[in-house]
């Protein structure tokens, strides 16, 4: 009776919109492992706000039992197993459940998704903990989550899709679609009528018979968004077809006139990809449909997540509606560039769009250290950077890029979007000072220098979050473009710098992480051992040699760099998703200090590996925790100042 109070108890407590938001993912008969992912998992110890370990609930379990039990009805159905693997056993991952939320929201939700898992698939939804990981070989790194395992009724691995870090509904459905079609003897069609072949993805069977409207479904699914327009089909069909086409105030106008739940969700989508706040559209779908899979979706859209900012994917530009269909099948939702033109194209057009109506970047929900109250200087931090990308890039687009740059430029202005002495504020500044350097603007980096010589301690340091020798570096590294670009900056900042750096510096330029600590290993002094040395000869203390010994380690180690960009933890070692793009920016910025064969070598491998790591959408991502905007802004950069 005291449990069932209880659970009655917190059921009172659910808002409208929270157990709305609970019926996400509700719709497909899962053989489930019943684990429940928390945010923050972190290993004990690691953080003075988590002295105790933290796993997700539920987490051991029998997992071979739950495999078993899916090949059964596998061999029943003669069907394959779609597993469907939210988290992998490791360290790698400390806020998996966002990602895992991003697939309930979108693509667990969606009519199409649904259908077709339900008509064709066995589904399992189960964690890898170590030991069907170790018999399947679901491995970290090998594997980064979320994504799909396929196996066959027998429990053979046939096709893996992970990586997913671009959330399209249409995309999933085509993937595994393609996934069908390489084994067509688990894919007999679901019926014969043009409904039944609809839901089980035989769509060019359906094609033949279909209404008007079922072939714009069709059409909308594969991406094919002028055919649709071409049909005297509803509505709801040619807004969304212009949603996917980017036609944004042509889509809201045809939306505007329709009553569905989906022309409503689809407003809410124009609204965040037009820098708007989507909350009054997806209220209106609650408001209207409370019994749709829409108004689930929505609601998941609104519910405050741990760290205060929308659970959902959409307020945080990861929700696409600009479908370009998978060729073949693909193994994630990475698409090389075929060159820089194309990738930096594409990115532009991902940052143009993103940009918030106040001339923000604000997709980043990096708000844990130690809470939300940081997010105004990742958001000023993000927001130079997209700045800077943007007039790196100007030719592209001058009209579009310049009213886009006059509102970052006033957003960057103001001293009230940043949030004094809390974390993260030296890279707010430093990344703004990158920005007006640009434009050679003094009169804006006066106040900025000022500003960071004020928050330089003692020792020399400069903390994002402790004293440490990579942002003390950075900083130095925004104060010396500041000073080449005219701007008055007192050399005692860079005197006390360069102590700080010297007192963690070990032999072969190795570093440590933080202060108090001895000098890292190679591997993980790698992302930060060039930018460390570049700040130490801007500070006039050491040579362009060492500068080069630190491009080199970072070249050496970029494997395994590369292994963990997608990460959102300290994953190997001191490797991190989340150091990718910081490290990648700032070896890149010191190799531009090197010169001869050395140097084109450098910026060669840089494009190369640039161009091999777009998103589908053309943004660029490490960890998701810190954004898409974020990602974009920097690979533009890297593209840009790569060229030569």
């Amino acid at each position: 009776m005291m449990i069932a109070a209880a659970l009655l108890a917190l059921a009172l407590r659910q808002t409208p919109e929270e157990e709305l938001a609970r019926k996400c993912d509700s719709q497909i008969p899962w053989i489930a492992d019943g684990t429940e992912l928390i945010d923050m998992e972190l290993a004990k110890g690691h953080h003075p706000q988590y002295p105790e370990a933290r796993e997700p609930r539920n987490y051991k379990v029998d997992r071979a039992a739950l495999l078993a039990k899916a090949r059964a009805l596998a061999i029943e159905k003669g069907r394959m197993i779609l597993w469907y693997c939210p988290r992998v056993s490791g360290l790698h991952m400390y806020r998996a459940i966002l990602p895992d939320r991003y697939m309930k929201a979108v693509a667990f939700t969606d009519p199409g998704v649904v259908d077709l898992i339900t008509a064709k698939f066995v589904p399992l939804r189960m964690c890898a903990d170590a030991e069907i990981g170790a018999e399947l070989g679901v491995k970290a790194f090998e594997f980064v989550e979320p994504g799909f395992i396929l196996l066959s009724p027998e429990g053979k691995v046939v096709r893996r899709i992970d990586r997913l870090r671009t959330f399209n509904a249409d995309w999933i459905r085509a993937a595994l679609v393609a996934s069908l079609r390489e084994h067509p003897e688990y894919n007999r069609p679901a019926g014969d009528s043009v409904d039944a072949l609809i839901r089980g993805g035989d769509d060019e069977k359906a094609f033949e018979r279909a209404s008007v409207d079922q072939k714009a479904l069709i059409l909308r699914r594969q991406g094919k968004f002028e055919d649709v327009l071409r049909l005297e089909c509803s509505g709801v069909h040619q807004g969304l077809a212009l949603l996917g086409l980017q036609r944004f105030e042509e889509a809201r106008r045809r939306l505007e006139g329709e009553k569905g739940p989906e022309a409503a969700y689809g407003l809410a989508g124009i609204d965040a990809w037009t820098g708007k706040d989507p909350s009054a559209h997806l209220r209106a779908v609650l408001r209207n449909h409370p019994d749709s899979p829409w108004a689930w979706r929505a609601a998941a859209n609104l519910v405050r997540a741990e760290d205060s900012l929308p659970q959902g994917p959409l307020a945080h530009h990861l929700e696409d509606f600009f479908l370009r269909p998978p060729i073949g099948v693909p193994e994630s939702t990475r698409l090389p560039a075929p060159n820089g033109d194309v990738a930096a194209r594409r990115a532009l057009e991902f940052l143009l769009r993103s940009q918030w109506e106040d001339g923000s970047w604000r997709d980043a929900r990096y708000a844990y250290w130690p809470d939300p109250k940081i997010l105004p200087n990742v958001w000023t931090a993000v927001t130079g950077l997209a700045a800077l990308a943007l007039v790196e890039w100007r030719g592209l687009a001058p009209e579009r890029v310049d009213a886009a740059v006059r509102r970052a430029d006033a957003y960057l202005r103001d001293p009230g979007h940043t949030a004094p002495d809390q974390h993260e504020e030296s890279y707010a500044h430093g990344f703004r000072l990158h920005y007006f350097a640009r434009l050679k603007d003094t009169a804006a980096m006066a106040p900025i220098v000022t500003r960071l010589g004020a928050m330089q301690d003692r020792e020399g340091f400069w903390c994002h979050e402790y004293q440490n020798p990579f942002s003390t570096a950075a900083v130095v590294h925004a104060l010396a473009v500041a000073r080449s670009a005219g701007a008055d900056v007192p050399e005692v900042l860079f005197r006390r710098a360069s102590g700080a750096l010297l007192s963690t510096r070990g032999d072969q330029a190795r570093q440590a992480y933080r202060v108090g600590e001895a000098p890292d290993n190679e591997k993980s002094t790698s992302s930060r051992s060039a930018l460390c040395e570049m700040a130490l000869v801007e500070c006039g203390r050491k040579e362009l040699a060492d500068v080069m010994l630190g491009v080199d380690r970072y070249w050496t180690f970029a494997p395994r760099a590369q292994a963990v960009r997608l990460c959102d933890y300290h994953s190997d070692g001191r490797l991190a998703g989340f150091f990718y793009f910081h490290a990648a920016f700032h070896t890149l910025e010191a190799t531009r200090t090197l010169e001869g064969a050395a140097r084109a070598d450098s910026l060669r491998r840089f494009r190369e590996s640039v161009l091999a790591i777009p998103e589908w959408d053309g943004s660029f991502v490490d960890s998701h925790e810190i954004g898409k905007s974020y990602g974009t802004a920097v690979a533009l950069i890297l593209l840009a100042r790569s060229k030569e």
